[in-house]
């Protein structure tokens, strides 16, 4: 893992992050509500016109992609998705760490939601997150910053 870098998803990044999405979390949608091509299309592309999307790049080259969300409250964990061959690599490890980073200078907790049969749970477990409630296919989840 050299020299990561986070920057902000630009209109030209579009395919490339439905690209990543459809290979990180298909899966994930099909066993739940099932994947049908146009209307994620069609959601993704309204997510990420409206949400502060940012692309993970890796020594240059496009692995991935992030979206957290800064309330007054807490910092929100929207998404998090690699590309396969980019999982497995402590990558999202330290995207998260960097999250949990900033969160703790803010004094804010880190909210997310994740598929229960999503294997991520296990790191954000492993992070300090805690599961807060189960909803269907998903699962709350939130990590406290220390002294708060």
């Amino acid at each position: 893992m050299r020299n990561l870098r986070v920057r902000p998803a630009l209109r030209g990044d579009r395919e490339f992050l439905f690209a990543v999405r459809r290979a990180a979390l298909r899966a994930y949608v099909e066993q739940t509500v099932g994947w049908d091509e146009a209307d994620q299309r069609v959601a993704a592309d309204k997510e990420f016109a409206e949400l502060p999307f940012a692309v993970v790049e890796e020594s240059g080259r496009h692995v991935g992609y992030v979206c957290v969300i800064h309330r007054t409250e807490c910092d929100f964990v929207d998404e998090i998705a690699l590309l396969p061959e980019a999982q497995g690599r402590g990558i999202g490890t330290r995207l998260l760490r960097d999250i949990l980073l900033a969160a703790q200078r803010r004094g804010v907790p880190v909210r997310l939601s994740v598929f229960v049969s999503n294997p991520a749970q296990s790191l954000y477990a492993r992070l300090g997150f805690e599961v807060v409630r189960v909803e269907g296919p998903r699962m709350a989840m939130e990590w406290t910053p220390r002294n708060a």
